[in-house]
């Protein structure tokens, strides 16, 4: 299963996914083997990129965002993602499994933004996460209850709210660690552990963290673990250990 957070917070992008992912082998989806440590959240040239149910057909679809990127001046995200599911199912895989939401950020006029890409079985459809809202990707038999999710989303604050980076990191760290905690309790298929990444949408600064099984989170001034024991870890990525800057030469619009 999978649970991602996609969220604005004004000034800042969220994006967050648990760890658990189920895997079907071959083509009987009965047969199925659930991974507890499966990576989600990924760092890429805009910023980050997740995805949840077919896991595949994100990856076909950064490779194609890529190509067209390379190629044209306009990137139509429509198109690939059209593109994207004709080739998993020519790959093999039922139209109706080959199915899936993918949330990505990419620069605009006026800064970062977070977009959402649904890919049914008959319909495709993108979504721009709006300031001071959030987007919750899960089954929908195993949505999170309503009343949570707009809990959270009212809990959400920029960062001017905040005497310091630290401080605006705690909040809405604490804030999603409750948040898994409290899914992972009602639903076996999602993990208490779960990446995140901040995005600065104005200077395109990412900070990408790992917050594993039961433990509280705190964070550094210098971006260093408080204790070891307390639980917040840097994302080990050849990348970046921790901050990374991502300065696009243009603007990438969505369409």
């Amino acid at each position: 299963m999978t649970l991602i957070i996609a969220a604005d917070v004004q000034d800042h992008l969220i994006l967050a996914g648990d760890h658990c992912a189920v895997l079907s082998r071959g083509a009987n989806a009965k047969e199925q083997v659930i991974i507890r440590n499966y990576q989600k959240i990924y760092s890429w040239k805009h910023g980050a990129i997740a995805g949840s149910g077919d896991v595949l057909l994100m990856v076909v679809f950064l490779r194609l965002f890529l190509l067209h990127e390379r190629q044209n001046a306009r990137v139509d995200v429509l198109q690939i993602a059209s593109e994207a599911k004709a080739a998993r199912i020519r790959a093999g895989s039922p139209p109706g499994e080959c199915v899936g939401n993918i949330f990505f950020t990419l620069p605009a006029c006026d800064g970062f933004q977070m977009h959402g890409v649904y890919i049914g079985e008959h319909r495709i459809r993108l979504e721009t996460v709006d300031p001071i809202s959030t987007c919750f990707s899960m089954q929908a038999q195993r949505s999170p209850d309503r009343t949570a999710c707009t809990a959270f989303n009212g809990c959400l604050r920029p960062a001017l709210f905040f005497s310091n980076t630290r401080a605006f990191d705690t909040h809405h760290l604490d804030l999603l660690r409750r948040f898994f905690e409290c899914q992972s309790a009602m639903d076996d298929r999602v993990t208490c552990s779960f990446d995140i990444m901040f995005l600065d949408k104005r200077t395109g600064i990412g900070r990408f963290w790992t917050a594993p099984d039961g433990m509280g989170l705190r964070v550094s001034l210098g971006g260093e673990l408080e204790s070891a024991a307390e639980g917040l870890v840097q994302r080990k990525r050849p990348e970046a250990l921790f901050l990374q800057v991502f300065r696009p030469s243009k603007p990438c619009r969505a369409e």
